[in-house]
């Protein structure tokens, strides 16, 4: 067995799990993106709920449990690539029959974030009077922008470069996930006083996402240990702190 760049290389081997043995893929690997308080980046490995959730069902199915932690873009492309897990891939309707759905981290509320000083944007009729709104590049939110109709929108990187143009003025509202934009605003060391959430436009669920190459047998067993930790109160503990209390 051969460990390499964060990935369980088998070559050949069988894995067998309930009296079933099958080829296992050549190599396996657990990769994200950053997306606080979800998937937290520290020096290229992930941390955060969403990967510890993920950590306990590679250790249980003998998958290497190190999360890479990569582009947005990247990421996704790994899962298209094959012989990949995602520890927290937002499941929507274009996505269903693309990728394999092992068990749910969290369910976060797509918001309008404004500055504190302006109003909260409650309805899409002041959404579309804004100058500027803000959006993560090839995100699920951005679709969902397009979706409404709206058109005085942009695009950045990621969501901590759509928090600073917040915070410095250069955009009037921030579209993204609200556990996401709080966690994010925090790791910036920006005070919570100044970041105001309108209403919720949409829930949207995160899950752990696998490639469809992934062989069945080993599906069935990353599936009944998620509902093994659901059952046994780990899933509780771990995901606790996305539940908190929010202003």
């Amino acid at each position: 067995m051969l460990r390499t760049a964060g990935i369980l290389v088998l070559g050949i081997g069988l894995f067998a799990s309930g009296g079933t043995a099958w080829a296992q893929p050549t190599a396996i690997q657990i990769i994200a993106a950053a997306r606080p308080p979800y998937v937290l980046e520290q020096d290229g490995i992930g941390a955060g709920p969403a990967v510890e959730l993920v950590q306990h069902l590679a250790r249980a199915t003998g998958i290497d449990p190190t999360v890479r932690v990569v582009p947005f873009q990247r990421a996704v492309m790994a899962l298209d690539q094959g012989g990949s897990l995602y520890p927290a891939l937002l499941r929507t309707p274009p996505r269903e029959s693309r990728y394999i759905w092992i068990g749910e981290v969290y369910a976060d509320r797509a918001v309008f974030f404004t500055r504190s000083s302006s109003p909260p944007i409650s309805n899409l009729d002041t959404a579309s009077r804004l100058p500027r709104i803000s959006v993560m590049r090839g995100s699920e939110l951005q679709v969902m922008l397009q979706s409404f109709g709206l058109e005085n929108f942009e695009t950045s990187n990621s969501e901590t470069d759509n928090a600073r143009l917040l915070r410095a003025g250069r955009i009037d509202s921030w579209f993204t996930l609200r556990a996401i934009g709080r966690a994010t605003w925090a790791e910036l060391g920006f005070g919570p006083d100044e970041l105001r959430a309108g209403e919720s436009f949409a829930v949207l669920p995160f899950w752990i996402a696998g490639s469809p190459d992934l062989p069945q047998p080993l599906v069935s067993k990353l599936r009944a240990t998620y509902q093994a930790m659901r059952a046994d109160g780990r899933y509780r503990r771990i995901v606790a702190p996305l539940a908190e209390p929010r202003s």
